[in-house]
């Protein structure tokens, strides 16, 4: 399973009230995410401290459905910027 695919899981879970399991899952799949951001943009690399912030906020609020939003729009859409080629 990719990791956009797992976010998309995971997001879904939220949205559909499984928010223990998903909130279990969550921590394992944001650590997942580390070795993934040299390959980042640079401008994605400075969004994503922000996105994670958000994503701890919602899941402080209990908020699942804001949670599920970051996850599946913002975060996903970070992690689908790579990083430009050098030399090109």
């Amino acid at each position: 399973m990719t990791i956009a695919s797992q976010l998309t899981h995971l997001a879904q879970q939220f949205r559909l009230g499984l928010s223990l399991d998903a909130a279990i899952a969550l921590p394992p799949l944001m650590k997942s995410l580390l070795p993934l951001l040299p390959s980042l943009s640079p401008t994605a690399q400075r969004q994503l401290p922000q996105i994670m912030s958000a994503i701890l906020a919602c899941q402080e609020r209990e908020d699942w459905l804001g949670l599920a939003d970051w996850l599946e729009y913002e975060l996903l859409h970070v992690l689908s910027d790579p990083a430009p080629c050098h030399g090109e």
